[in-house]
């Protein structure tokens, strides 16, 4: 908070306040502060502008953080425990001057470290509000998936598992990329190669699918035009997102961008910010909220 109201405050001194109670942009506000690179100019107002934005920031992040707190099954002790783990860990490799340096102080390194632990928390909270809509939209799918460089490979793969061999084993034992593991994707995961979520919005199978080829055209130094196709192998072990909940509103939560969920949550909470306006900003309503 005092961060917040430093903010403020030299907002304040920049703009003045009228007898309304209003704050306006200064009167000189295209007087020159200070040049940067390529005779890029800053002015007043182009510095008033941006503390409007730090500030608004700082007071949404506050707000953030009170709602999370509200959320079932919030363990504070031991966010705080692992915030404060990870900060002594820092010190002994010797990086408590840069975060100094880029924190300002090792407190304010352990207040973002706990914001940001609490807007994961929202994350997840935001894909649980959401999850009938985004279970359609997203087409999660838990399965496995082998690469392999030649078709025979992976028709081999798919032989071996029809007769008795476990898919990851079979895969390794002939040449596959890597050991396939169990996962969730979704619909735009950008891991998948496009020819295998046409297969997976093609068909609703379980199991194992057949050869699914993707081919990637590069040009090679040369000019000429070079061809190189991968082979997948999938094991589908589920579509019912209901069978994996746990596991897909982790990864939506990891991949949802943090604007969005930020914005939903000062949406439903009817927090507002008015073109960002210091009046709005120190208005009876946020003073009600700290």
């Amino acid at each position: 908070m005092k961060k917040v109201l430093t903010v403020l405050f030299v907002i304040a001194l920049l703009s003045g306040c009228s007898s309304s109670n209003h704050y306006s942009y200064p009167s000189e506000g295209d007087t020159v502060l200070f040049s940067g690179p390529n005779n890029v100019t800053y002015t007043k107002n182009d510095l008033y502008k941006s503390l409007k934005v730090a500030a608004k920031d700082a007071i949404s992040s506050d707000i953030l953080d009170n709602i999370a707190l509200e959320l079932d099954g919030i363990d504070m002790e031991a966010i705080e425990a692992d915030a404060d783990e990870l900060i002594e860990t820092y010190k002994s490799l010797g990086y408590e001057a840069y975060i100094i340096s880029s924190y300002g102080s090792v407190e304010a390194y352990r207040k973002s470290y706990v914001s940001s632990m609490l807007l994961s928390e929202l994350s997840k909270e935001y894909v649980r509000q959401n999850y009938d809509t985004l279970s359609v939209d997203k087409k999660p799918v838990k399965m496995q998936v082998a690469s392999f460089a030649n078709m025979e490979d992976a028709q081999k793969c798919i032989d071996d598992t029809k007769i008795g061999s476990t898919f990851d084993m079979a895969a390794v034992n002939n040449n596959a990329a890597s050991a396939p593991v169990s996962n969730v994707y979704t619909d735009d995961d950008s891991s998948l190669a496009f020819e295998v979520k046409e297969y997976l919005n093609s068909s609703d199978a379980t199991g194992l699918s057949g050869i699914i080829t993707s081919t990637a055209t590069t040009q090679g130094a040369d000019g000429n035009t070079v061809e190189t196709n991968t082979y997948y192998v999938l094991n589908v072990e589920s579509r019912d997102p209901d069978e994996f909940k746990e596991d897909f509103i982790s990864l939506l939560a990891a991949t949802t961008s943090t604007d969005t969920v930020k914005e939903h949550f000062l949406s439903t909470h009817d927090i507002k910010f008015f073109d960002q306006d210091l009046y709005e900003l120190m208005s009876s309503e946020y003073e009600a909220l700290k």
